[in-house]
């Protein structure tokens, strides 16, 4: 409106009339979720899909102290998530998360049918509630859209609803709008802007269990055991029904404990999308930026699939190798990096490139960074934290790359990819011991556990360490300078389509070295566990 002239002057008179005479929920009053004062907890209402028998949505109350995830936009999803109990008694101890977002309206969006409820009903349909408890996959108690009263009517808490008769006016609108690409750190889907504003419904879910997030984690080596639990989830959610995640990052992956040790939770399933039956999935860019595949961020029309994720969980071990793990070395690396560039304003933090600039910029500067393993380790290994776990962090990013990047079975199809070397078929059989007490026979177990590790290390250093650095490396002779032959191997993966046994070899591969990389983790912490029971007990006598 142009309020220099007459008519425009009116329409923002009637605006601002308009707002006086709203509604709370028009005034974006949500009333389902209420702030008891008293006491100091929420009171969210959750629709109890399960128990919908007669056709109506019944809600079931739980109650949360404090709000874990804040929606930190305006616009999209808007997810906020709640640490929550069923019983108000409890409320300190929370074992449930409740997540409240906004996805795409069913009526309006070919992404309505990657319902995240509906999503994970139809895996646990497939897998069944035990095995996803087993795989660590978070499981959905129940959920639906939120509902609220109005004039005695139950309403669906959706923009139409809030929008009323000016929806209509705004679908024909939005439907002559151009699509452009919006981004943001976090998440990143490519739509139209508006759209993504105004066709949205208000969905509420009740997940169990409750995990806490990756910088929670004491050191590098549960990093490596949750991260393994995680994409074992994920490789058996493709292969038994068939949706491929496609958003994997540090947010996506949650710590949850099991009496002494870790294990890995996938969650949300928002970008979820069913596979078609070579396990591929249309070509759309979607995922969190850092962390996004090359050819994703290159919006290339070949068909995503499971190596686009592993490619996620690679970054995933670089930017937290380099960051650290956990809240403390997370915070005491910004503060190195903040007072480095005070002193130089033209100091460029490693893997900065990675969460600016444009999709091809990203693109670019993981391309270089990947270019080959002595571009790898200067451009990002040479900066991980230090420490012997970081070390071990740092073989499996190198072990990733090269699987990802130059595996054997890449050259089987393709010419010009450099043959790095062979990558186990299966994984070794060694098991981690676990400390049971502070007795002899915890402290001897470690022990026994610290040499498994020690033989499993020194039966893959042959491969990876040495392979990766010594003359084993064996490089294909190909004609052309060695950047146009890097450009060959690197295109391959993802501008052609790799078929689906080539894919599942790769798949099993990079399984088996995370299997093989969770027994060193699992060993090193039986023998700190095993280590700090034994001062314990000498400090102690």
């Amino acid at each position: 409106m142009d309020v220099t002239d007459s008519a425009g002057r009116a329409a923002y008179i009637s605006f601002i009339v308009s707002l006086c005479y709203c509604t709370d929920y028009e005034l974006g009053y949500d009333p389902t979720v209420v702030w008891n004062a008293d006491k100091k907890y929420w009171v969210i209402k959750c629709p109890d899909s399960t128990a919908a028998k007669d056709g109506k949505v019944r809600v079931v109350e739980y109650y949360a102290r404090k709000q874990i995830i804040e929606a930190e936009r305006i616009f999209g999803r808007h997810t906020r998530g709640f640490a929550a109990s069923l019983n108000r008694n409890m409320v300190d101890e929370p074992d449930t998360f409740i997540k409240d977002a906004w996805p795409y309206e069913s009526s309006d969006s070919q992404q309505t049918s990657q319902n995240e409820l509906d999503i994970l009903k139809y895996i646990e349909k497939k897998l069944g509630g035990k095995s996803m408890d087993r795989l660590g996959i978070v499981r959905a108690k129940n959920g639906s859209i939120v509902c609220f009263s109005e004039a005695g009517n139950l309403v669906n808490d959706d923009t139409s609803a809030m929008l009323g008769s000016v929806f209509a006016d705004f679908k024909v609108a939005l439907s002559q709008t151009p699509t452009v690409p919006t981004t943001n750190n976090r998440a990143i889907t490519e739509d139209n802007p508006a759209k993504s504003i105004l066709l949205r419904v208000h969905q509420r879910m009740v997940l169990q269990p409750l995990g806490r997030p990756l910088h929670t984690l004491k050191s590098p080596y549960e990093l490596i055991i949750v991260l393994a639990d995680a994409m074992v989830a994920h490789s058996v959610i493709l292969k038994k029904s068939a949706y491929l995640h496609r958003d994997i990052s540090p947010n996506n992956i949650m710590v949850v404990d099991d009496g002494e040790r870790v294990r890995g939770l996938l969650i949300d399933f928002d970008h979820a999308i069913k596979t078609d039956k070579s396990r591929l999935a249309i070509a759309e860019r979607t995922g969190t930026l850092p962390f996004m595949s090359i050819c994703n961020l290159q919006n290339s029309k070949v068909q995503r699939s499971e190596l686009d994720d592993w490619e996620s969980i690679l970054y995933i071990v670089c930017w937290l190798g380099v960051h650290g793990v956990n809240r403390d070395e997370q915070v005491a690396y910004q503060q190195e990096i903040d007072a480095m560039c005070k002193d130089d304003e033209y100091y460029k933090p490693p893997l900065a490139k990675w969460e600016a600039g444009t999709f091809d910029d990203v693109a670019i500067a993981k391309k270089n960074d990947l270019e080959g393993d002595e571009s790898f380790n200067d451009r990002v290994l040479q900066y991980f934290q230090e420490g012997a776990a970081y070390d071990e962090l740092k073989d499996m990013a190198r072990s990733l790359r090269l699987a990802l990047f130059e595996n054997p079975e890449l050259g089987l199809l393709y010419s010009g990819v450099s043959v790095i070397r062979n990558i186990p078929d299966k994984p070794a059989s060694r098991k981690g011991a676990k400390v049971l007490g502070k007795s002899v026979k915890a402290i001897e177990k470690g022990v026994k556990a610290l040499k498994i590790g020690a033989q499993a290390f020194g039966k893959r250093s042959t491969t990876s360490r040495k392979g990766a650095e010594t003359s084993e490396i064996v490089t294909s002779r190909g004609s052309g300078s060695y950047s146009e032959r890097f450009w060959i191997k690197y295109a391959n993966p993802f501008e052609k389509r790799l078929e689906l046994d080539a894919r599942n070899q790769i798949n099993d591969n990079i399984l088996a070295l995370m299997s093989e990389f969770k027994d060193i983790a699992t060993a090193a912490l039986v023998m700190e566990s095993a280590s700090f029971l034994l001062e314990d007990t000498y400090s102690t006598s």
